[in-house]
């Protein structure tokens, strides 16, 4: 008996191990855009800063930094990198944001993830409004809406 009792406890070690594991890879919470490629999930904003939450990167996508300046197609230079956290920000509003952890980090050590905010990918949303490009060396997942957006001549492609 007393050996059946250690290995139902040792399974339920183990399965517990495996339920707080597959629990890490998701973020969420309330918001906090830092630009168009990055985020905090589950912290403050505090004098204009995002402070005390998880820095996260968006996967899949690539968005202007924060100070990039764009050149439209008749010559006018514009602020793309301000434009596309305004897009970030508008796409949220105050919805909290769920992000899914993909393998592997940047050298920074910021773990890139797929980031739904109500129903919307985000950075499919940011892909197919113009505000960022398709990362081809991440995923050929959202190449489709790069495509409609240069058609469309949307934000970067304006």
């Amino acid at each position: 008996m007393r050996a059946i009792l250690k290995i139902t406890g040792l399974l339920f070690i183990a399965s517990s191990s495996v339920s707080m594991a597959h629990a890490d890879a998701v973020i969420t919470g309330p918001v906090c855009i830092i630009d168009g490629n990055n985020l905090q999930v589950g912290g403050k904003i505090k004098d204009n800063r995002c402070w005390g939450g998880i820095n996260v990167r968006l996967h899949g996508s690539i968005a202007p930094n924060l100070d990039d300046t764009c050149t439209n197609s008749i010559g006018i230079a514009w602020n793309c990198g301000k434009a596309a956290k305004n897009a970030f920000l508008k796409m949220i509003k105050m919805n909290a944001i769920s992000c899914y952890h993909i393998d592997g980090e940047f050298s920074d050590g910021i773990p890139v993830a797929t980031c739904i905010s109500g129903r919307s990918d985000v950075s499919r949303e940011l892909v197919k409004s113009g505000m960022a490009k398709a990362d081809q060396s991440q995923s050929k997942r959202y190449d489709l809406e790069e495509k409609d957006a240069k058609k469309r001549k949307k934000g970067l492609w304006k």
